[in-house]
């Protein structure tokens, strides 16, 4: 009976490979992964024009893209942010995940998590700016995606900046 109804869940999940591909379908796109990343930068002139950075940026997103483990924990994140729009976080209602709650750290955990890995330490502290200012398309995401992607944003600018 369980391998019938996983099969059925699988054939209903839409497969989609490419990390930029599915961020796009949830309303991402790398446009605006780049805005949000300039609007948190701090120009230094060893780094070029605005335009040298919007490059950079673009290159180290798509490396990014490719690497499996980042891949594998943004994944771990759209699924836990659907778990918790359908109620599915046990311990916690679906109206209480809405409100994004302080005690739910989790979503934390995962973008600090992306950051760090990306970067290393220093994108611990970006994240932490990112997750206080929640600048461009942060401000507009769910409870659990806004960390999530500002791991993703925090750690591909400190890797770019160093």
């Amino acid at each position: 009976m369980k391998d019938r109804q996983y099969l059925q869940r699988e054939k209903k999940m839409e497969r989609i490979l490419d990390l930029e591909k599915r961020l796009v379908k949830e309303g991402i796109n790398l446009e605006d992964l780049i805005n949000t990343a300039l609007e948190m930068y701090i120009p230094h002139p060893k780094l070029g024009t605005k335009e040298e950075m919007v490059r950079k940026l673009k290159e180290e997103f798509k490396k990014t893209f490719q690497d499996v483990n980042v891949c594998a924990l943004v994944i771990a994140g759209l699924y836990l942010e659907e778990a918790g729009k359908k109620g599915l976080i046990p311990g916690l209602s679906k109206e209480e995940y809405e409100k994004d709650p302080v005690h739910l750290i989790a979503d934390e955990l995962l973008g600090i998590q992306i950051a760090q890995y990306i970067a290393g330490s220093r994108a611990l502290f970006e994240f932490e700016r990112f997750d206080k200012k929640k600048p461009g398309i942060l401000k507009g995401l769910p409870p659990v995606m806004d960390d999530v992607i500002g791991g993703l944003i925090a750690g591909v600018l400190v890797k770019v900046c160093s």
